[in-house]
């Protein structure tokens, strides 16, 4: 067979892509083929001749195995006449190689010699792989063909073969390359470590942590990703498994997933958690243990199973991602320069990948660990920028809530200085009125003294009769006068706080009598008949008796002046085991239920039609609030209009004494 004329450059890089033979299942000697072609003509071994790389097995299987087996290969090649040494770079081969290459002797017989291995092949069903990648090798000096044979058996991982395309060249430029590429992974694992630690020291001494913490998990995950794509691994620890390194190697893709997804969430999220970011994690954490617990104990090579599956994670990854990139970059102008950062460094890689996947570039280790780092420094411009957008919002909020926190102080002072002012007028209004109110008490109570004598003519006869008319509306304003007097000057005793209560024990059965008697007169007037309701046990009530017959007072007279002609007030007195009530109950005008608060407010009356129709200050209910609340109970009213009203005021249990004996 004639020797394959290689691809060359100008620097005699010679591309060992086609014309190789692959004889599949059979380890052959490399002494087989001596003085022979490729091909072994006449051995009734079948020869296939194939372009590399060459890989055996499909990518999707649910077994290891269907990449498993040996193959032994064989090129001859024509190699170019220079004055220096040619080297051979075979790149990554699966898993278990020996080279071997034949030159032609002096005496006309082509010689075997062994150029490298990294086991036996004939026996690696029985060892645990190491490195797959062989180093430069040397190639012999002076020699014008050559032919190269390569032993191969795979028993680790789910697809086995030449992965790489094998490339001869000056043996200085290959052994450059080569060490470029063991010191450019160990600087960038470096540098990704100092990112990663960086960024958590710094991190601490700021509000956003979590977004430092995410884009340290980031940078440590890249780096070690890159530690275990790389051989790095290898060049410090030459015995490494090669099995041990596969788990590795995805634990690191199972990293770097998540991490990415968290990372561009934090910068487009603000914290906010989908149930499919839960999925994510959830789903790529199982990947994660099942790379650091379960595949150690797994036939070797188990986890390339999980690749094809992951990738599907990936595709979810991609969508979500790229729908919430593309969101914030449409409808969040702030985020626009971080959208567009992270959109350049996400289709650089996508680029790269499908670039290098259509064999429209090689792939090179050199050119993917450039992209790496500038999509770092991408991914590190777009987290300072989002940290210095949120910062600057952070301060600008910080100074508008200080502003807005001195304005409230502000009126918060202002309004201060007003309640005080109104309180101050309060009580200058209350002292007021009680002064007033006990300057006209002495002048009303001799206009009424006075008229009740001319009324009922004590000294004799008035004369006329219309003058006794007179004397009798003179006493009944009069009176009327001290009443509304009396209730002005109750209501500012209470409100200055000098009035105290004389607590005695009140039957108040007894006390509802006397006020009943009391108002009969107004009841009469009114056409009103009221009347009593209490029972026979009914305890004593430890309060103040002048204002609970004032409570009384108001509570019936302003039901009788609301009330209809033929109209009735019951007052009503029971117990039980949380109060003492007090009921009068009317079957009054009544009022809306919205109309309620303004009755209770004082100098408040409800007229539904006529303006002031019903006379008084419309203090009456309010007078009764508060005395209640001096005792410590409450007042509620009930009400409809045309139904009546009830008025019910609850005094504390703690109120009642011993029951009333009563004669039967």
């Amino acid at each position: 067979m004639a020797a394959t004329e290689p691809h060359t450059d100008e620097r005699t890089e010679m591309v060992l892509r086609d014309g190789w033979t692959v004889f599949r299942g059979e380890i052959l000697p490399a002494a087989q083929f001596a003085n022979t072609s490729c091909a072994l003509p006449g051995s009734g071994l079948a020869a296939e001749t194939v372009s590399l790389p060459d890989v055996w097995g499909p990518a999707l299987t649910t077994d290891v195995s269907t990449g498993h087996g040996v193959a032994t290969y064989c090129v001859e090649l024509a190699l170019p006449q220079v004055q220096q040494f040619l080297a051979l770079r075979m790149g990554t081969t699966r898993s278990v190689y020996a080279i071997y290459a034949l030159t032609m002797g002096e005496d006309g017989h082509e010689t075997v010699l062994r150029l490298h291995q990294n086991g036996d092949p004939a026996h690696a069903s029985e060892i645990v792989a190491n490195n797959p990648t062989s180093p430069v090798v040397t190639l012999p000096f002076g020699v014008q063909r050559i032919k190269l044979v390569i032993q191969l058996a795979n028993y680790v991982h789910k697809q086995g073969g030449i992965v790489d395309v094998p490339r001869i060249d000056y043996l200085q430029h290959l052994d450059s390359q080569q060490r470029r590429e063991s010191a450019l992974p160990t600087a960038l694992v470096l540098v990704l470590l100092l990112v990663s630690f960086a960024t958590l020291t710094v991190g601490r001494s700021h509000d956003s942590y979590a977004g430092h913490v995410i884009f340290a998990w980031l940078s440590a995950a890249s780096a070690f990703r890159v530690l275990f794509v790389s051989n790095l691994v290898w060049d410090y620890f030459p015995a490494f498994s090669e099995a041990r390194k596969y788990d590795l190697e995805y634990l690191s893709l199972f990293m770097i997933a998540p991490a990415y997804y968290a990372f561009i969430c934090y910068l487009f999220r603000n914290g906010k958690v989908l149930r499919i970011d839960k999925t994510v994690y959830a789903v790529s954490a199982a990947f994660c243990l099942f790379a650091l617990f379960v595949a150690p104990f797994c036939a070797p090579g188990t986890i390339t199973l999980l690749r094809e599956p992951f990738q599907l994670l990936w595709v979810v990854i991609a969508l979500v991602l790229g729908f919430t990139i593309f969101k914030s970059l449409l409808t969040k102008p702030a985020q626009k320069i971080d959208a567009l950062i992270v959109l350049v460094a996400a289709m650089t890689m996508i680029a790269y990948e499908i670039v290098s996947s259509l064999k429209i570039i090689g792939s090179s280790l050199e050119l993917s660990q450039f992209l790496i780092v500038l999509v770092t420094a991408l991914h590190a411009r777009a987290f300072v920028y989002n940290f210095r957008r949120v910062a600057g919002e952070r301060d600008s909020l910080t100074q508008n809530l200080k502003i807005a926190n001195a304005d409230l102080e502000a009126r918060a002072k202002a309004l201060s200085r007003a309640v005080a002012q109104a309180e101050e007028a309060s009580h200058a209004k209350t002292e007021f009125l009680a002064t007033m109110s006990h300057e006209l008490r002495t002048p009303l109570n001799a206009v009424i003294g006075f008229s009740e004598m001319m009324k009922l003519e004590v000294f004799g006869p008035l004369g006329a009769r219309q003058y006794v008319e007179y004397a009798r509306d003179i006493n009944s304003s009069g009176t009327h006068l001290l009443s509304l007097v009396n209730d002005i000057l109750d209501l500012s005793r209470v409100e200055s706080g000098n009035d105290e209560l004389l607590e005695e024990k009140l039957d108040m059965a007894q006390t509802a009598r006397l006020i009943l008697s009391f108002v009969k007169p107004q009841a009469e007037k009114c056409d009103v008949t009221c009347r009593l309701e209490a029972p026979g046990d009914l305890p004593l009530l430890v309060a103040d008796e002048r204002k609970v017959k004032q409570i009384l007072i108001n509570l019936v007279s302003t039901a009788i002046k609301f009330n209809v002609a033929g109209g009735t007030v019951v007052v009503r007195l029971a117990y039980d085991r949380s109060a003492f009530s007090i009921r009068v109950v009317d079957t009054g005008i009544g009022m809306r239920e919205e109309d309620i608060p303004k009755a209770l407010a004082r100098f408040g009356q409800v007229d539904s039609h006529l303006n002031r129709k019903y006379e008084g200050l419309g203090i009456g209910l309010s007078i009764v609030q508060v005395l209640a609340d001096q005792h410590g109970g409450t007042i509620a009213i009930e009400s409809a209009p045309g139904a009546g009203t009830t008025v019910t005021v609850l005094f504390p249990i703690e109120r009642c004494a011993m029951p009333v004996q009563r004669a039967s």
